[in-house]
């Protein structure tokens, strides 16, 4: 039905044997989060840096989008709205 769909992909016939590829982005996240908890585990200033550089990091970005839509606030307001109307199209 949708296999002619750009969006359409087609998985192998056998749905609980993934290959070695796909195994490897669920392992690699899952070790790095056991070392990270091993390492908070004997430092726990880590997580204080961690949640600071979180804080810092979503601030900055909020702040970076909060002053770009008000840039293009500001420019849409200084730009005049152009209507074209052309003769015998209906509005």
């Amino acid at each position: 039905m949708y296999s002619q769909s750009p969006f359409f992909v087609r998985f192998r016939s056998s749905r609980f044997a993934p290959s070695a590829r796909v195994s490897w982005l669920w392992l690699v996240p899952g070790i790095s989060l056991i070392l990270l908890a091993l390492a908070i585990i004997l430092w726990p200033e880590l997580l204080a840096y961690l949640v600071a550089g979180a804080l810092l990091t979503a601030g900055l970005v909020l702040t970076a989008w909060g002053w770009a839509m008000r840039q293009a606030t500001r420019r849409q307001a200084h730009q005049p709205a152009e209507y074209k109307v052309y003769p015998g199209e209906p509005y």
